[in-house]
C-alpha cells in the first residue's frame, strides 16, 4: 500500500466541515430566535435568495471554524500515527465519521443547553456596556471549551475505537523520505493554529474596531490573504530546515518549538507595533498629511502597510529558522 500519512486526517476535518456546517444552519433556523421568520421562509421560498444566504452561512461559519478545523487534522494526523492507522476505506471511514459526528453533537448539545442561558444571565445582571467585552469573553471561553472536547473527543474514539480499524502495522516506522515534509507540514499547521486562536481572538474581540466584525468578507479576506503568504514565507523558510528528524514523530520538539516560534515573532511583532505607534504619533505625520494631495497620501499608506508587513515576515522568517535549527537541524 502507498503510505499516506494525511489522507485519512482530511476526512476527519472534511465530516467535521460538513457536520458543523449542517448543525450551525440547524440551529440558526430551529434554535436561534434571532434568526427571523421571513428569513426562513425566503429560505426555502426563493431559489436566489436561498443560495446566497446559506452561501454567506457557510462562508461565516467555516471562517469561524479555522482554528477547530485546524486542530482536529493536527490531532486526528498524530493520533491516527500513533496506532498506525492510515489506509482510507469504507470501515475507516465509517468510524471517522461516528468519531466526528459525537464530538459535533457534544458541542452543540454544550451551546444550546448552556450557552444561551449564560447570555441571558450577563445581559441581566450586567450593565449594557459591560456586557458587550463580558459576553465576547465568555465567546472566548466556550471556543476553549470546544477545543479541550475537540482534542479529547478524537483521542479518546481513536483509543476506544483502534481495535475495530484498519491498521497498518507494517508501518510502525515513517519513511524517511516523508518524514521532513510530515514535521514540516505539522510545524506550519501548529504555528497557525496559534494565530487562530490567539491573535484572532484579541484581534476580534479586543481590539479592532465594530466596523470589521459586521464586514465579515472584508475580515475573512484579510486574514485568509494574510494567512496565505506567511504559510508560504514559511514553508519556505522550512522546506530544507528538518534535517535530523528519524523515523517517528518527535511531538515534544514539534510542540516546544512551535510554540517558543510563534512567542517570540509575536513578542517581537508587538514591540514593533509600539514601535511604530510611537514614531507615527511625533506629529510629523500630522505635518505630511497637509502637504500632499489625496492620492499620494494614499499611495504612502499603501507603501508603508506593505513595508510593514514585510518587516513581519523577515521577524517571523529569522525566528522560525533559528528555533527549528536548534530542535530539528543537524
Amino acid at each position: 500500500m502507498k503510505f499516506s500519512f494525511f489522507k485519512l486526517p482530511f476526512f476527519f476535518v472534511l465530516f467535521y466541515w460538513i457536520l458543523d456546517s449542517i448543525f450551525t444552519i440547524g440551529c440558526l433556523l430551529f434554535v436561534n430566535s434571532d434568526f427571523h421568520s421571513d428569513e426562513v421562509l425566503a429560505l426555502f421560498s426563493s431559489n436566489s435568495y436561498s443560495i446566497s444566504l446559506l452561501n454567506t452561512l457557510i462562508l461565516t461559519n467555516t471562517f469561524n471554524q479555522l482554528a477547530n478545523l485546524v486542530l482536529v487534522f493536527i490531532t486526528s494526523a498524530i493520533v491516527l500515527n500513533q496506532y498506525f492507522i492510515y489506509r482510507v476505506n469504507a470501515n475507516n471511514l465509517l468510524y471517522a465519521f461516528t468519531i466526528v459526528l459525537l464530538i459535533i453533537i457534544g458541542l452543540y448539545a454544550y451551546q444550546i443547553i448552556f450557552a444561551q442561558q449564560t447570555g441571558v444571565f450577563l445581559n441581566s445582571y450586567l450593565l449594557e456596556s459591560y456586557f458587550f467585552y463580558t459576553y465576547r469573553f465568555y465567546i472566548g471561553i466556550l471556543r476553549f471549551v470546544s477545543y479541550i472536547w475537540i482534542f479529547m473527543g478524537i483521542c479518546l474514539g481513536i483509543k476506544l475505537l483502534r481495535s475495530v480499524f484498519v491498521t497498518e502495522l507494517e508501518m510502525i516506522a515513517l519513511p524517511t523520505k516523508y518524514s521532513q515534509k510530515i514535521h514540516l507540514s505539522l510545524f506550519i499547521l501548529l504555528f497557525n493554529f496559534y494565530y487562530l486562536v490567539i491573535v484572532l481572538f484579541f484581534l476580534n474581540y479586543f481590539l479592532l474596531p465594530d466596523f470589521l466584525f459586521e464586514s465579515d468578507i472584508f475580515a475573512m479576506s484579510f486574514h485568509s490573504i494574510f494567512l496565505l503568504i506567511c504559510n508560504t514565507v514559511g514553508y519556505i523558510a522550512l522546506r530544507k530546515q528538518f534535517t535530523s528528524v528519524g523515523s517517528k514523530l518527535q511531538l515534544k520538539n514539534l510542540a516546544f518549538s512551535s510554540a517558543i516560534a510563534f512567542s517570540v515573532t509575536l513578542l517581537l511583532s508587538i514591540i514593533v507595533f509600539f514601535i511604530n505607534t510611537y514614531f507615527m504619533n511625533l506629529g510629523w505625520l500630522d505635518k505630511m498629511v497637509k502637504l500632499l494631495n489625496d492620492k499620494q497620501i494614499l499611495a504612502i499608506a499603501f507603501s508603508y502597510i506593505i513595508a510593514f508587513f514585510v518587516v513581519l515576515c523577515l521577524i517571523g522568517w529569522l525566528v522560525v529558522r533559528k528555533v527549528v535549527k536548534v530542535f530539528f537541524s543537524k
